[in-house]
């Protein structure tokens, strides 16, 4: 429960953006009533790119749009959001931006970190705004939160991988081996596993890698990590793993720790201005 809350929250600081470009892009077509929020006339249109449905998504998604009705955009009346996932696979990705970057929508939202970095460099006319993202400049939307490509902004924010190794030493304890699997296409994921490696080994941990490419490939690494007698299975939040989740943990007879996207406190120092 506290994990979905979570992700309500990080949603929730992207219904900012999402909604000041909606409104900026209005701003001749809207009148104010009684000193309320503004009355929106037209139809916006809004294209959103994802990488899979799973149940964080799900919750990002759940919470954006439910800011956004508050705010006065409704789905059905002055709102059209049109959604598209890239099946699990990351090389789906760049010709759905391109098809919502030709289409006339306002805006591009860019879910997970492999939709974001993609958009990068596929989406040249319209602006994207992002979410659901580990870290932004390493997915290569700019150098900063403040100096960044001018069609991107978004919310995103590191996950707290020294927390999670904390839960993993309770849950676990005298753990000495901790396995892990990823997708090394990742931005997001090998960002993670670079400070995660230092921070294990600090812990006087061993951390057990298993590099993968695609869902397909879950399956068998999980298999290679158990067989290395690691007592911990860690998720980075690498989305091809995430995808696969479902059938890994009938394989392993450990903790399953997927760390969380997002803390509240930490939507503040993530959050990319226009």
């Amino acid at each position: 429960m506290w994990m979905v809350i979570r992700r309500l929250l990080f949603g929730f600081s992207l219904i900012l953006l999402v909604s000041a470009i909606l409104l900026i892009s209005d701003r001749h077509q809207r009148t104010a009533v009684g000193g309320k929020l503004p009355q929106v006339a037209s139809i916006f249109k809004v294209g959103l790119v994802y990488f899979a449905p799973e149940p964080g998504a799900d919750a990002c998604m759940e919470g954006l749009f439910s800011g956004l009705k508050d705010l006065g955009f409704v789905e059905g009346k002055n709102l059209r959001v049109r959604k598209a996932h890239a099946q699990a696979e990351i090389v789906n990705i760049p010709s759905i931006l391109q098809n919502f970057d030709n289409e006339d929508v306002e805006l591009i939202i860019a879910m997970t970190t492999p939709v974001l970095t993609a958009a990068v460099k596929a989406v040249k006319k319209k602006p994207v705004v992002f979410t659901y993202v580990y870290d932004p400049v390493a997915a290569g939307a700019g150098k900063t939160s403040a100096d960044h490509r001018p069609n991107i902004t978004g919310t995103g924010s590191f996950p707290p991988v020294e927390a999670t190794i904390d839960v993993i030493q309770k849950l676990v304890p005298q753990v000495r081996s901790v396995g892990t699997l990823y997708n090394s296409s990742e931005a997001n994921s090998r960002k993670v596993m670079s400070v995660g490696r230092e921070l294990f080994q600090k812990r006087g941990i061993k951390l057990e890698e298993v590099a993968i490419t695609s869902t397909s490939e879950v399956f068998q690494a999980a298999q290679a990590l158990t067989a290395r007698q690691t007592q911990a299975l860690w998720i980075t939040g690498d989305n091809t793993a995430i995808q696969a989740l479902k059938a890994s943990p009938r394989l392993l007879p450990m903790p399953v720790n997927h760390s969380s996207s997002t803390t509240p406190n930490s939507l503040k120092k993530g959050l990319w201005l226009p």
